[in-house]
């Protein structure tokens, strides 16, 4: 057999029509550009900028939240030409949150089926924010220009700020909003047709879905998931430990591991900061009782110990 010599990416893109396989077998399609991906480095939050939470406007006596029956938590993030959107400024109409990745073969098959489906139900009628999951604005925009959906509202969390948020633990994950603000369906893992008429027609009318039929899902955990804490000594007996598995927010808060920890002898003064992005603790301690090691390993510890739907990876840590 003669050798494939290499690149071996460069050479798929410049031999694939994209359309014509999408047309005969979108399966396959995403199969190939999921291993393009793969073999392509990311630099996400190093060349996107981050999206971030906000506080979410009322409606009526509804509190925020990311489950069905609450205010849709309100974030903001960038679009492909650098503009940005706000999630409450488009309340007016029914929003489909559509939570993916270029890695995520469901992802890409589901998408073409949303953007058919939201033209059946007219454009005008139905917001599709379409929110990249962990990778760089340049990876998500090969597979966004290829799908040719120009009335989805792309946006990029490289972060994972939006994505932990709304709890996504696997992808596809997708959350359907009716006019007011409202979060009347969601779904984890790759929606039928089917599916997404009746949930964009359930946020259309205002009315709260029920459970799915049953059916066995497998989505994807989401890969740029990492449990990093990062170790910087401020001064002698004055550290910031940095972690994602430090945030406190709709699926998880780190609030009691950091106050076991405030607790340990040699502690002297914790300041808080589990709400921004990367979340952070800044530690005052007596080095003579509590070494920055073992302070550290304590924190990971002591996180490690409470239940993280998202991030159960063992943590590593980094840092003097």
């Amino acid at each position: 057999m003669a050798e494939i010599p290499a690149p071996v990416h460069s050479r798929i893109f410049a031999v694939v029509n994209w359309r014509r396989l999408v047309l005969a077998a979108p399966v396959l399609v995403a199969l190939a550009f999921g291993l393009v991906v793969l073999l392509r480095a990311s630099d996400a939050t190093a060349t996107t900028p981050k999206a971030a939470l906000l506080d979410t406007p009322p409606v009526g006596d509804t509190s925020a939240g990311v489950v069905k029956g609450r205010a849709a938590r309100d974030f903001i993030a960038t679009t492909p030409d650098g503009s940005s959107i706000r999630l409450s400024d488009l309340r007016g109409k029914p929003v489909v949150i559509n939570f993916w990745a270029t890695w995520c073969t469901s992802c890409l098959t589901e998408m073409p089926e949303l953007r058919d489906v939201q033209q059946e139900f007219g454009a005008e009628n139905v917001h599709v924010l379409a929110v990249n999951s962990g990778e760089s604005k340049a990876s998500a925009l090969e597979f966004l220009d290829f799908l040719a959906a120009p009335d989805f509202k792309p946006v990029f969390d490289p972060s994972l700020a939006v994505t932990d948020a709304y709890g996504v633990i696997g992808l596809s994950h997708s959350v359907f909003i009716d006019a007011t603000g409202v979060i009347r369906a969601t779904y984890t893992g790759q929606l039928s047709k089917e599916l997404i008429r009746e949930y964009i027609a359930a946020a259309s009318s205002g009315t709260t879905t029920g459970e799915p039929p049953f059916k066995f899902r497998l989505p994807g955990s989401v890969e740029a998931r990492t449990s990093v804490l990062q170790v910087e000594e401020i001064e002698h007996g004055l550290a910031r430990l940095t972690s994602k598995r430090l945030r406190c927010d709709d699926s998880f808060c780190a609030a009691p591991a950091v106050d076991a920890l405030a607790a340990q002898p040699g502690i002297l003064a914790i300041d808080r900061d589990l709400a921004s992005d990367p979340p952070a603790v800044t530690v005052t301690f007596e080095p003579q009782v509590m070494t920055l090691s073992r302070l550290s390993e304590s924190l990971a510890s002591l996180i490690e110990q409470q239940d993280d739907p998202l991030y159960q990876q063992p943590m590593t840590i980094e840092g003097p």
